[in-house]
């Protein structure tokens, strides 16, 4: 990422050096990428924080990431104000986290369309995590009221990267030009393995982050108690809080894997990294989710990931085959595919090697790579002829290529 390939993005002779990135909180997957693009740009690179980290995230380990020469501001209790002030007075693109979901995300995205500032988006798809009568209600309502709220902006965005994948339809039903959408997702650092080669003759399955419904814990009990009645060998750490907690602990009991799945609650960023070199397999088996950063954690760190079709991190696993998907809420389909994966574990290093090749394809400097070539061809339009850029990870991975590995395990 250098030379000439930034000049159509962020300009030439000293104009526009400025580009001005609104998140809804300090987020550990998007912080990274612009990180990157501030290490090889000179570029003003402001990345505004709608919000300090929420509770609940501050629970699960997540902290403020390293902004290398990033600079950062958290709005606080006078948001509207420091707000108004940014987007008046730093020319430049600005990148948004959104358009509706939120107060601050609506102010900002509005008063952008409003003062005619150049700008795209980057965000999550519409997404329905709700459940019972309330899940059935979004369902119908959601797709006529939505697009109300959002045409108006979405119409004068430049551009919109989809943090949910392959969604074209849902977003040009909120309003964004076809031809200015375009895939994305989310993209944290992780610590690579190495993995000690050989095969693997038993599951040891890791699961992490909230135990709520939606993400899908109840199936990945159900399917392993699917494996045990096969008399298939493995271990189970669930890691996490939630709503459903409780409810899952008694359902492991009465299925009789309590020597098998063990809940260890939240756990510090050190033992999760313990866990990652443990297991040989992450489960991430949510019924729906717009993304799903531990699949991407997961595959940097080299371990093999089982997938449901409901999450948009799959396409990793589609495109890579670092792991196996199955139909989402479906425990005979989520037991087929950790079956599938003890067999390929136990083929020498064809799965691991799998994930190894694809790793570079999903780091934050990939993603900022492609971020700038979206930049280029959306600012080049018609007057410079360029190919549509293709995202790094939706491309099969060269033989040979992987990332430079931390430790082996």
């Amino acid at each position: 990422m250098a030379g000439k390939a930034f000049a159509v993005a962020f300009g030439e002779n000293g104009m526009r050096r400025k580009l001005t990135v609104w998140w809804g909180i300090p987020c550990k997957s998007a912080i990274p990428v612009f990180k990157s693009l501030a290490e090889q740009l000179d570029v003003d690179i402001l990345f505004v924080a709608l919000n300090d980290l929420p509770a609940h995230r501050k629970k699960l380990g997540w902290d403020i990431p390293d902004f290398g020469k990033l600079s950062f501001q958290v709005l606080g209790a006078s948001w509207i104000s420091e707000a108004k002030a940014l987007i008046d007075d730093r020319a430049g693109l600005h990148i948004v986290n959104g358009i509706y979901h939120d107060e601050r995300v609506r102010y900002v995205s509005h008063r952008l369309a409003e003062k005619n500032r150049e700008f795209g988006v980057i965000m999550e798809a519409p997404a329905n995590l709700r459940t019972g009568l309330g899940r059935i209600i979004k369902k119908f309502v959601g797709p006529i009221v939505t697009p109300f709220r959002t045409r108006s902006v979405a119409k004068k965005a430049r551009f919109v990267l989809s943090a949910s994948g392959d969604r074209q339809r849902d977003f040009e039903r909120l309003g964004f030009s076809r031809d200015r959408i375009f895939r994305y997702g989310y993209f944290p650092d992780f610590p690579a393995i190495t993995r000690k080669p050989g095969p693997s003759f038993d599951l040891r399955v890791l699961c992490i982050g909230y135990l709520e419904p939606f993400k899908g814990q109840d199936c990945l009990l159900s399917a392993l108690a699917i494996l045990k009645h096969n008399k298939i060998p493995f271990e189970c750490v669930i890691t996490g809080f939630g709503s459903s907690e409780s409810y899952l602990v008694k359902m492991n009991d009465r299925l009789g894997l309590q020597e098998n799945v063990k809940f260890v609650g939240v756990v510090s960023n050190d033992k999760l990294k313990e866990l990652f070199d443990w297991a040989n397999i992450l489960v991430a088996p949510g019924l729906e989710e717009p993304w799903g950063i531990r699949v991407n954690e997961a595959l940097l760190s080299g371990l093999p990931v089982v997938v449901s079709d409901g999450v948009g991190a799959k396409e990793l696993v589609e495109v890579s085959g670092a792991g196996e998907l199955f139909r989402a809420g479906s425990s005979a389909s989520l037991a087929d595919a950790l079956t599938r994966s003890l067999a390929r574990l136990s083929n020498e290093a064809e799965l691991v090697d799998k994930v190894c090749a694809f790793q570079r394809s999903i780091t934050p400097h990939a993603a900022a790579a492609y971020l700038v070539e979206v930049l280029d061809y959306i600012q080049a339009g018609s007057v410079v002829s360029l190919t549509r850029p293709i995202p790094p990870w939706s491309l099969p991975p060269k033989p040979g290529q992987q990332l430079l590995q931390e430790h082996t395990v």
